[in-house]
């Protein structure tokens, strides 16, 4: 007993033990998360044509799976329904995706996408929600649309290995009569006050909130001024990450209060004939403890085959057909 109390004055006077150096934990590194954002991904049309001749319904991606996987979080605006129901509402252009896409989507990487824009309704209802049904069970997240209002508006929320990510999605393109009710279904519509109020909900049940609205002016190279200042309100309610759709040409980048709005990041794969519509925005987010350490844009573009491809400058691609011309003469064929 004596002898255990002299070893505990002994300690106390000494203070705490200290491990060698060689055997103390190193300092852990910030936890990094990485998130991508593509742009408009409309799988109908001429798009599902061409999958449908190649047997891949991962065809329209083919040439950037390593990069959509990669990422932790990877996200996209899908300008279509996703299903075999419905009735077509002839509108000025009516999409419905094969239901096969869906495998494409997620051998592609995707984890949410925004059904908020003005083509989800294009074969009413029940499709929307059969659109939504199939997404959910292949194990990708729709956002901005719903059975009812409250659905619709409500965030979705993705652990990205401990990183509570936040999305929310709304359109202000016609037609309004998408805009989900009490009890119909529909889409989130872009109301102001109610989009402010949603983000203020949302902010504490997440660590990162990506607000996705579809909005802007089709082949506008810019945003619209109210837009702009919606964008900024949009942060100053508790967003981090604006990401805008809809205009099918890519619009700028701003930086606001140390965030980021990307009012629009054009067309990732799509079969317009524009040629301004072949061009798109890929934004890599880099989310370090818990916060957006940087912002990446990657310019991209849809080949001849409604393929996707990193837009690189001429010199750069001549090299890289160079490095690899097997690769591309087999995608040629």
């Amino acid at each position: 007993m004596l002898l255990g109390s002299l070893v505990l004055a002994g300690l106390a006077i000494l203070g705490p033990l200290s491990l060698p150096e060689e055997a103390q934990a190193p300092p852990s590194a910030p936890r990094e998360r990485t998130l991508v954002f593509v742009g408009d991904v409309m799988l109908a049309r001429g798009v599902g044509v061409k999958m449908q001749e190649q047997g891949d319904w991962a065809y329209p991606f083919g040439n950037l799976l390593e990069t959509l996987r990669s990422a932790d979080l990877t996200f996209g605006n899908l300008e279509c329904p996703v299903s075999d129901q419905g009735r077509d509402l002839h509108h000025l252009y009516s999409f419905r995706a094969d239901p096969r896409v869906l495998a494409g989507l997620k051998d592609a990487g995707f984890d949410v996408v925004s059904q908020a824009n003005n083509h989800t309704y294009d074969w009413g209802p029940k499709a929307l929600l059969d659109s939504l049904r199939r997404l959910r069970a292949e194990g990708i997240r729709p956002v901005g649309a719903g059975q009812n209002d409250l659905e619709a508006h409500y965030p979705v929320i993705v652990d990205v290995g401990g990183l509570r990510v936040g999305f929310l999605a709304y359109v202000e393109i016609n037609p309004k009569e998408a805009t989900a009710g009490v009890d119909r279904p529909g889409v989130a519509w872009l109301e102001p006050e109610r989009v402010l109020a949603d983000i203020r909900f949302a902010r504490p049940l997440v660590d990162v909130l990506v607000v996705c609205p579809h909005w802007g002016v089709e082949y506008a190279p810019r945003p619209k001024p109210e837009h702009v200042k919606l964008g900024q309100r949009m942060i100053d309610a508790g967003a981090d990450l604006i990401v805008g759709s809809h205009p099918h040409v890519v619009q700028p980048l701003d930086e606001y209060h140390g965030r980021w709005i990307a009012y629009s990041l054009g067309n990732f794969v799509f079969d317009q004939k524009r040629t301004e519509t072949h061009h798109g925005l890929m934004l890599k987010v880099t989310v370090r403890d818990k916060q957006i350490a940087s912002v990446t844009m990657t310019p991209t573009h849809i080949n001849s085959r409604f393929q996707a491809e990193l837009d690189l400058p001429k010199p750069s691609r001549e090299q890289a057909l160079r490095a690899k011309p097997s690769q591309s003469s087999t995608r040629a064929q």
